[in-house]
């Protein structure tokens, strides 16, 4: 009978279960999968007894389950538990399904025949916008550094890389896109920012701290009605994270208006504090 292997290299363990380097990397720094132990020389190496917890996060992130809620599977959940979290999970996917069948509705609505597009926007620079949806240009000093960083503190992957490397885009799901170009003009590239709408700021915020990422500006609530916080990358973009607390519902609720007519920031209010 062939003698079973008892430990692997990371780059073994990462092929035998579905997961990236990165990935593991990131878990072990995040205490969700750590190796069975390191070599003297220092490398990670996993036994065959974490075969099937790497199998099973691989599964669950394929399927955008949060990171928390891995956490909790692995722990041991009761068959209750487990049901809800998976409900839950569930909701979240059609809540984001139904926003992406609202953009299809509004392609639909200006690709229709006759149908004049002079109201679409152009935009004069690829540079990263205020929203997420229009897949962002990042320029970046060093496309390999950027590259581990964005996979291992931010939990991004490498989704595909031309052969002159001008240009790494990374996902983050099955949606958001994030493409890398390099910056080979004078000087540091110019910082760019988004912000980003989330599900649990809180939770993010301490899982990118554990795992290495620059937090510039800790999770609070903020005058402006958002809970948010701002990580940066290694060429100082920054992108804040968060969502709108309940005071915005409320108002929203109070004065008869529909949810989605409530601005986080307001242009009155960004202008007022321009002059101020």
């Amino acid at each position: 009978m062939a003698h079973e292997r008892d430990h692997f290299q990371i780059g073994e363990f990462a092929e035998l279960v579905g997961l990236s380097i990165p990935q593991l990397r990131r878990y072990d720094r995040l205490q969700l999968l750590a190796p069975a132990g390191r070599t003297p020389s220092g490398y990670r190496y996993y036994s065959s007894g974490q075969t099937g917890a790497g199998r099973v996060i691989a599964l669950l992130r394929s399927m955008d389950m949060p990171l928390a809620d891995i956490r909790r599977v692995l722990g041991g959940i009761s068959e209750g538990e487990r049901q809800k979290l998976f409900a839950d999970h569930r909701a979240r996917l059609e809540a984001r399904l139904n926003e992406v069948r609202s953009l299809l509705d509004a392609v639909d609505q200006l690709t229709m025949k006759g149908d004049s597009t002079k109201s679409v926007p152009t935009f004069a620079s690829t540079g990263l916008t205020s929203w997420l949806h229009h897949m962002p240009h990042l320029p970046v000093s060093d496309v390999d550094a950027s590259v581990a960083y964005y996979e291992e503190a931010l939990g991004f992957r490498l989704a595909w890389q031309t052969t002159d490397r001008k240009l790494s885009a990374l996902a983050s799901g099955p949606i958001e896109m994030l493409l890398l170009v390099p910056w080979d003009s004078d000087g540091p590239p110019p910082p760019q920012s988004a912000y980003v709408y989330v599900e649990d700021p809180d939770a993010l915020c301490a899982e990118y701290q554990e795992a290495g990422a620059t937090i510039t500006d800790a999770v609070a609530s903020r005058p402006y009605g958002m809970r948010d916080f701002v990580v940066s990358d290694p060429d100082s973009h920054r992108f804040t994270l968060g969502k709108g607390e309940d005071s915005l519902r409320d108002a929203a609720d109070y004065y008869g208006l529909d949810r989605g007519e409530i601005a986080p920031n307001p242009e009155w209010l960004r202008d007022r504090g321009a002059g101020g």
